[in-house]
């Protein structure tokens, strides 16, 4: 099985469900404190990229926050979800390893338990991308399951729907981050459906 294949065809299939059980087990006051802390590493109403946005509740917050800020989700499901939900923001289906935005488009990136679907290789290609598309001195933040495996996995999510998961732990990450240097990180408070996460701020090198 393809693992970024699969993984789509599975949140495609179960996108409504999906973003009700994360939304209702998930902790969305540590998430808004978290999108917070980003936005006081940025200037004044910001431009921003929400990568995996999911049904957008990321991409609306900011932008209420007062950022200037698109979605962008590899599933078509979730992008459909997220543009009936908020009908007043900008989404798009759009691959974070290669995006439509020209260079240096803006200040910061959110990616939120996104790039935790993309086999371990793949990541070079995001943080190519998103050095691309940010500012110099952009801020790239994002959170990532806690651990060393990585593999298909079906859980209490979305039974019956193989998603694919990399685990990381902070060391490995820093090795793999070229372009980018590690400013802060800060842990989840509690396991989210049984993982531990950690959310990570990094400032580009150019």
């Amino acid at each position: 099985m393809d693992p970024i294949k699969t993984t789509i065809k599975s949140y495609d299939e179960v996108a409504e469900e999906y973003c009700e059980k994360t939304l209702e087990c998930g902790n969305r006051e540590f998430q808004e404190k978290m999108l917070k802390k980003t936005l006081d590493m940025l200037p004044d109403a910001p431009r921003m990229v929400d990568l995996g946005c999911g049904d957008g509740r990321d991409t609306a917050f900011l932008k209420k926050k007062g950022a200037d800020v698109v979605g962008i989700d590899l599933s078509a499901e979730m992008v459909d979800l997220a543009r009936r939900k908020h009908r007043e923001d900008a989404f798009f289906q759009e691959d974070m390893r290669d995006t439509i935005f020209p260079d240096d488009t803006f200040h910061g990136a959110w990616a939120s338990a996104s790039i935790i679907n993309l086999p371990k290789p793949e990541l070079s290609k995001v943080e190519s991308e998103v050095y691309r598309i940010l500012e110099p001195n952009g801020l790239f933040a994002f959170s990532f399951k806690v651990g060393e495996s990585e593999g298909f996995e079906e859980d209490s999510v979305i039974e019956g729907y193989p998603r694919y998961f990399s685990y990381y732990t902070l060391e490995e990450l820093d090795d793999r981050l070229s372009l980018f240097d590690i400013l802060d990180t800060e842990n989840c408070p509690e396991n989210i459906f049984g993982s531990e996460f950690m959310y990570c701020w990094a400032r580009s090198r150019k």
